[in-house]
């Protein structure tokens, strides 16, 4: 049992050593990076300075979380955190927690068998929490890449419908502007509601309605986004009848959301071909087994 406290307690060591290490080496800085960490954050939570937890949150989340992000290089996972409205600090506490905790799991437990009576050698459990770790570590960036791609989806199934609802206020002789921000406030859904937030923000900066638009399509990645915005700028330049076009261009976006829709199916379909056929094979190795028991033993 000793063994194995003490083999937990180097773990826990060398995995804070490591910390105070990677956090203390001094790297070349990031200016966009160091200009945001002087920005005060207006969404973050105020903490009282007679907190005694004050001084740990801080430095982890100003100088540890940063620096991980960095030297991971969580900044190809922008686009993707963008659209899930993340922040590249919040994947690397992901990454390090699960890490961490597939690290010390397997040391635990193998403490809790020791516990029991059970022994195994003491490189094991330092050889599975090294795997585990190694597998959790990974596993956000599975996490964010699929919930990224889920919300892109429903992102432009929102905008094909919204391309709609633009072109019918259109028809009834609406404004550009007026048109947009009337079509936004029908729907009630989280992707509405970052339309309608795209749109106040580029009134509220005295631009273009369309042009929030494009920001959204930039920050998501949704290009039918842009497809719009494109539109709706040369109505508001030059005045053009862009009804006909607006409906061609929601047409083609259902048909490709269609399209894709009906493709995933066909995948799904194809991957439940081997489950079936083992189902059959074993339902008549079952329903064979006695007349070949009998034909066997005569």
């Amino acid at each position: 049992m000793t063994t194995y406290l003490a083999l937990a307690a180097g773990l826990l060591l060398a995995a804070g050593i490591g910390m105070v290490v990677a956090g203390l080496t001094p790297q070349r800085p990031d200016l966009a990076a160091a200009v945001h960490l002087l920005l005060p954050d207006p969404d973050a939570p105020t903490i009282s300075p007679a907190d005694p937890q004050a001084g740990l949150h801080g430095w982890v989340a100003r100088v540890l979380l940063p620096r991980a992000a960095d030297r991971l290089r969580l900044a190809r996972f922008a686009a993707d955190l963008r659209m899930l409205d993340r922040s590249v600090e919040h994947l690397a506490a992901q990454k390090l927690g699960y890490g961490m905790l597939g690290l010390v799991f397997p040391t635990v437990l193998t403490g809790l068998l020791a516990a029991a009576g059970i022994r195994a050698p003491a490189a094991v459990p330092l050889a599975v929490g090294l795997v585990v770790a190694g597998v959790l570590f990974w596993v956000p960036d599975l996490m964010v890449r699929r919930d990224a791609a889920a919300a892109r989806a429903a992102m432009r199934a929102a905008t094909g419908a919204y391309i709609d609802l633009v072109a019918l206020e259109r028809l009834a002789d609406a404004g550009t502007t007026e048109a947009l921000d009337r079509a936004a406030a029908v729907g009630q859904s989280p992707e509405f509601a970052r339309l309608r937030d795209a749109l106040l923000r580029a009134q509220l900066a005295g631009r273009p309605a369309w042009a929030g638009l494009s920001d959204l399509a930039g920050r998501t990645g949704v290009v039918e986004l842009g497809d719009l915005a494109d539109i709706m700028a040369v109505a508001g330049h030059d005045g053009a009848a862009v009804y006909a076009t607006l409906r061609a261009r929601a047409a083609s976006l259902r048909t490709q959301l269609l399209t894709e829709q009906v493709a995933v199916a066909n995948a799904a379909s194809e991957h439940m071909v081997i489950p079936v056929s083992l189902l059959g094979l074993c339902f008549m190795a079952l329903v064979a087994y006695p007349a070949f028991v009998r034909i066997m033993l005569g």
